[in-house]
């Protein structure tokens, strides 16, 4: 005679292996859906990575593409890296390069300088604030003016017969005026001033801004401990600055070096090629001569130089940067 209880648990186990059963197929289910949720964040950000691939990394491949192939009769050829040989023993390519190094190095030296010597002078009381904002937004006036209207402005101001000769000649009695665009050694200071007379505004918000960011406690105890006016601007104002400093002066070598329109509007290279950067060249060759293939060769070249010498830069930079540095 069977137990009563025997049916009961073997409809027991039954139905406790059918739930485990419903359990697996929920956890796969929830196992196949996980994915699709962590997908939504991909959405978000697919099209900015598109937009990137679409602006950034496919020009660069087309341009090195484009180092590669010359032009014949219309006709491409694949040449190899006959442009990079060529570019090596180009004389007017290292001509360009040293005239861009010392238009980059001027143009910043002066960008940082000016700007931090105005946005401190900005930070301080004033015995009239409405006189200090004044100032501000007049400072930042060159700001507004596009490098196209600056350039043309500055072509007039530099002309033999310009507001600034009338002054040397008409008010100071000199003999003959003076040929700012004209002079090899001259025509690249002048294009150096009119760039630092343009650009300083920008950098001269972002350190003010920086200065206003720094807490006024750290100035007074450095006062309280005797240190002077010039101690506190090194050992308190510099190290605290010191993150926007390595960022704008790194943006200002990439913007300073890519220069061309302010070039093309003031001297065009001139004269004798004294002032005629390597972007300056890149458009002359490509666009002008068209050789596009070479032009292609030099873009090159450049990106990688610019790439090694920002890395370097920002290494010697950050070096002595951890928590708790002052010094700068």
């Amino acid at each position: 005679m069977r137990e009563k209880g025997t049916p009961p648990a073997a409809s027991s186990a039954t139905g406790e292996e059918v739930t485990a059963g419903k359990g697996i197929e929920s956890g796969s289910v929830r196992a196949r859906r996980v994915p699709w949720r962590m997908m939504n964040g991909y959405f978000f950000v697919g099209p900015a990575i598109l937009f990137f691939l679409f602006v950034s990394v496919f020009p660069l491949l087309r341009t090195l593409q484009m180092s590669l192939v010359d032009v014949e009769a219309g006709v491409p050829k694949f040449v190899g890296i006959r442009h990079y040989t060529d570019l090596v023993q180009d004389p007017w390519f290292w001509n360009s390069l040293r005239n861009v190094l010392v238009f980059t190095i001027s143009s910043v030296i002066l960008h940082i300088s000016i700007g931090m010597g105005l946005a401190l002078l900005l930070n301080e009381e004033w015995f009239n604030t409405t006189l200090r904002n004044f100032m501000r937004g007049l400072l930042i006036l060159p700001w507004v003016f596009s490098t196209a209207s600056s350039g043309l402005m500055w072509t007039l101001l530099y002309h033999p017969f310009g507001l600034l000769n009338y002054m040397w000649v008409g008010l100071l009695n000199q003999e003959a005026p003076i040929e700012f665009l004209a002079k090899p050694g001259l025509a690249m200071a002048s294009v150096v001033a009119v760039n630092t007379w343009k650009s300083y505004p920008f950098y001269m918000i972002i350190i003010l801004g920086g200065l206003q960011a720094i807490p006024a406690e750290i100035y007074e105890a450095a006062k309280v401990d005797g240190a002077n006016a010039w101690k506190r601007f090194w050992h308190v104002t510099l190290p605290q600055l010191r993150p926007i400093l390595i960022a704008i002066s790194t943006i200002d070598i990439i913007t300073t070096v890519g220069h061309v329109d302010l070039i093309r509007m003031l001297t065009r290279g001139g004269p004798l090629r004294s002032t005629e950067t390597v972007a300056y060249y890149i458009y002359k060759t490509a666009l002008l001569d068209g050789n596009l293939g070479y032009g292609a060769a030099v873009s090159t070249l450049m990106l990688i130089m610019l790439a090694i010498l920002i890395i370097i830069y920002l290494r010697v930079l950050s070096q002595g940067g951890d928590a708790g540095e002052t010094s700068f």
